[in-house]
């Protein structure tokens, strides 16, 4: 009688100091706006304090953004070689309005001829939920994107078409992990 062993997968490096302050500064720099507004509210009046507002804003988020790009990049190339890659899967026969044909974000771990796929529901950087196992995995080619864009899918990913054991998939990834399913699957 054989026992089910349980599939474990490699884990993403964690997110670095400036990435993890650009997720979250969606909630902290509104309060952090919003809080100048009110301080120079007399000052400026009512356009003045919400035109500042804007500007706090977007200068904080651009500033982090250009801050956390290059540990976002640098944590990318370091899992990519260790095997894991962030991507999005869809399953390519089902329904469009079906929970299987939305994209699931996540992480996968690419071997030779499988890979393993964890998702992340809600963008914290790391992988929960059940592992499903892909096996005998093979590249279709990619294939172009939707005209609308999925929110799922990051800006600059590409998809790959891929036949599966368990039926045909879209997966969408970024260079990195590109460059790993052409070379392992």
């Amino acid at each position: 009688m054989a026992k089910d062993m349980a599939v474990e997968m490699l884990k993403p490096s964690p997110r670095g100091r400036w990435e993890k302050a650009a997720v979250s500064s969606q909630f902290w720099l509104l309060f952090v706006a919003t809080l100048a507004s009110n301080v120079f509210r007399d000052d400026l009046g009512f356009w003045g304090s919400t035109a500042l507002v804007v500007v706090l804003m977007g200068l904080g988020s651009v500033v982090l953004v250009r801050k956390a790009a290059p540990e976002r990049k640098e944590r990318l190339a370091r899992d990519a070689e260790r095997g894991v890659i962030e991507c999005a899967l869809r399953y390519a026969d089902s329904h469009p309005d079906s929970l299987r044909g939305r994209w699931l974000p996540g992480f996968a771990e690419i071997g030779t001829g499988t890979f393993k796929f964890q998702p992340d529901y809600i963008d914290k950087g790391e992988p929960e939920g059940k592992i499903t196992v892909f096996s005998e995995a093979v590249s279709q080619g990619q294939i172009e994107p939707p005209p609308k864009r999925p929110p799922e899918l990051k800006k600059n990913w590409k998809i790959v078409a891929l036949g599966t054991d368990k039926g045909r998939l879209q997966f969408s990834t970024g260079e990195p992990g590109l460059t790993l399913i052409e070379d392992r699957l």
